[in-house]
């Protein structure tokens, strides 16, 4: 130790390339440069390496941001605690994740480089993973994680496992905390300091006793609970628990009493996660939840969960049909659209095809035989360039000659569904978008090809729907959207209109003066709307006294009814919301019987019911405007359908 204390240690500032000599200061102390005063940290010499900083620290060691001398390179250092050596534990136990880790080469696996023991001090040197864990990842959310990017993390630590399992290794600690990312976003797991291998199962049961201490309450599987043992399908529980965890924002079980925690996994499942969470998919959900199955041997194997992972991805990404215009109604009885969309294409009736096919095709008698005509190659050829010719003029002609009013006016059937809908907006509002709005605005929103007025209209109702679930930060996001269509519009050297930006703001910021525009029925549906929901966001259940209501709640309330009125049973306000008027009447009236499917926002509200008086008093403190809780006359709402 004496002799790296006296090597020197000379560094370069980041902010103004002054060389600095840091020799002989505390090791990971802060520092001002005296030339610009960027703050610095002063590393500390292991063997070829400089520690830089220490990233984060775990059961058994520390973890370091270093850099290798003679490879000039970024690497993590994890340096085992010595401390625990006195407690009985040994190095032994540490050095095991390098030796494990080793033996599975996959690009989901985090590299080990070296290993060994420095100074009395035990280290494994591995690849520095930029992006942090998914646990920080989480915790800087203050919630849930991004549902597409969990599902390509998950799918590809799913690989790596696999990998794991075929070189015979169970990890028995795959949590958030485990799972890391690399400067492009790329998931890796890490960190088999209780890895064994499979094959020795009495070596296996001996040396887990000796970690059982480290086990993560929230992810473990029921079988190591009961037994204290567990087989590959352990760790896809822990995934599928860590999985739940990043999409819901909540861990699968909940308890401020450990052993509690951990036996409730052996007693029931995990709520679905799509009721915690409504934009989740039902496919997706139900991945999770397999994962999760009580019985080992009910589990998917990892190929498997990654399959059904791109299936539920394909489907969220997948583009809503368009409902086909009268015109082409007849389409509806062919045998493709009454197909699935997975399923391959039913062979057509008509003679026609079936002509093109001996033309373009081997017959199936003579599959095994690649002998092709002269002239039918050139024929393919020839077919193949025209299209290609037709598919550029579609390309570059079709713009200058379609109007999409035009489209829109024409096709009847699409105009019945989406009554007064701009024709901007129709690529983004179809009719698979009632089904999952959260999802689709949000992709809608992230399209930068979209116009303006697309993407703000997206904007508000990903906000409405953040909002009614009740989601934490779900004002500053859609402030954050405000921001992000601004700068777009200041890059396209355009602004943002005023009547959509307005409606958008409504969300984010509660009190603000009406600008001088010209708000459509829809638009004014908007504004409304977007306070009754955003006062209701800050309103603090607990200030609720025998279920009243504040007043300027209900009369909002009143006037966003009176206003949908305005709308045509067809708009696509009056298809989304307008059904949900009755169940929020209801809410804010203090009935105590409430629709199961009551958005959060509205749920809330009972907690405030509790505190005393019959459903006649409240009923009675909350009917002092106007005769009518809402200080409006009570109208008959269209269905909406």
């Amino acid at each position: 130790m004496s002799n790296q204390a006296q090597r020197r240690i000379k560094i370069a500032c980041p902010g103004c390339g002054q060389k600095l000599d840091m020799t002989g200061l505390p090791p990971f102390s802060h520092i001002s440069c005296p030339a610009c005063n960027s703050s610095l940290t002063v590393p500390k010499w292991f063997g070829s390496y400089l520690l830089e900083s220490l990233e984060g620290t775990g059961g058994m060691a520390n973890v370091y941001r270093s850099l290798d001398i003679a490879l000039d390179r970024d690497v993590a250092i994890k340096v085992f605690d010595p401390r625990l050596a006195g407690k009985g534990i040994s190095p032994d136990l540490f050095l095991h994740e390098a030796r494990i880790a080793a033996t599975v080469n996959h690009p989901a696996v985090v590299p080990i480089y070296s290993c060994g023991e420095l100074d009395g001090s035990a280290y494994i040197v591995m690849q520095y993973m930029a992006g942090g864990t998914l646990e920080n990842r989480l915790r800087k959310a203050n919630g849930r994680l991004p549902v597409m990017e969990t599902c390509r993390w998950i799918r590809d630590v799913c690989e790596g496992l696999d990998a794991a399992r075929k070189h015979g290794v169970v990890h028995h600690d795959v949590k958030p905390a485990n799972i890391l990312l690399d400067i492009d976003s790329n998931a890796k797991i890490s960190d088999f300091g209780l890895a064994q291998a499979v094959s020795s199962k009495t070596a296996a049961s001996a040396f887990l006793d000796s970690s059982r201490m480290w086990l993560s309450p929230h992810y473990v599987s029921p079988e190591k609970v009961l037994t204290g043992e567990e087989g590959p399908e352990g760790d896809v529980y822990s995934l599928g628990a860590s999985f739940y965890h990043l999409l819901t924002g909540q861990p699968p079980f909940q308890s401020d009493n450990v052993q509690e925690l951990v036996s409730m996994r052996t007693a029931r499942d995990p709520v679905s996660p799509d009721l915690i969470q409504p934009d989740i998919t039902h496919a997706l959900a139900s991945v999770v939840l397999d994962m999760m199955k009580r019985d080992p041997a009910a589990r998917p194997a990892y190929t498997q969960v990654a399959a059904r992972i791109n299936d539920a991805v394909r489907a969220i990404m997948r583009p809503a049909t368009p409902i086909a215009p009268a015109t082409t109604s007849n389409a509806a009885n062919t045998p493709a659209a009454n197909s699935t969309p997975n399923a391959p294409p039913s062979p057509e009736p008509s003679a026609k095809p079936k002509t093109a096919r001996k033309v373009l095709s081997v017959p199936a008698d003579r599959a095994g035989k690649p002998r092709h005509s002269f002239r039918s190659s050139h024929l393919s050829l020839l077919l193949i360039l025209f299209f290609l010719m037709c598919g550029l003029c579609f390309l570059v002609f079709l713009p200058q000659f379609v109007n999409k009013r035009a489209l829109l006016d024409a096709a009847p059937s699409l105009k019945a569904v989406y009554g007064d809908l701009p024709p901007e907006q129709f690529p983004f509002l179809t009719e698979d978008f009632y089904d999952s709005p959260l999802i689709d605005a949000e992709q809608a929103f992230s399209d930068s090809d979209q116009p303006l007025e697309t993407r703000c209209t997206a904007a508000w109702v990903a906000g409405m729907c953040r909002l009614l679930d009740d989601m934490t930060s779900a004002a500053d996001s859609v402030a954050d959207m405000g921001a992000q269509l601004r700068s777009a519009a200041s890059l396209a050297g355009t602004q943002v209109p005023s009547a959509d930006a307005y409606c958008l703001a409504v969300l984010s910021r509660p009190d603000l003066e009406s600008p001088d525009v010209y708000f459509s029925p829809e638009q004014h549906v908007r504004v409304l709307l977007g306070r009754l929901v955003r006062s209701l966001y800050d309103l603090d259940p607990d200030a609720i006294v025998n279920g009243r209501i504040p007043d300027r709640v209900l009369v909002r309330f009143g006037e966003v009814r009176n206003a949908f009125r305005t709308l045509p049973e067809n708009s696509w306000l009056m298809k989304l919301y307008g059904p949900r008027l009755h169940d929020w009447e209801s809410a804010l009236s203090g009935e105590t019987i409430l629709p199961p499917d009551l958005e959060h926002l509205f749920l809330r509200l009972r907690s405030g019911s509790k505190k005393g008086a019959s459903k006649n008093d409240r009923s009675r403190s909350g009917s002092t405007i106007s005769g009518s809780p809402f200080g409006v006359e009570s109208p008959v709402l269209p269905s909406g359908d």
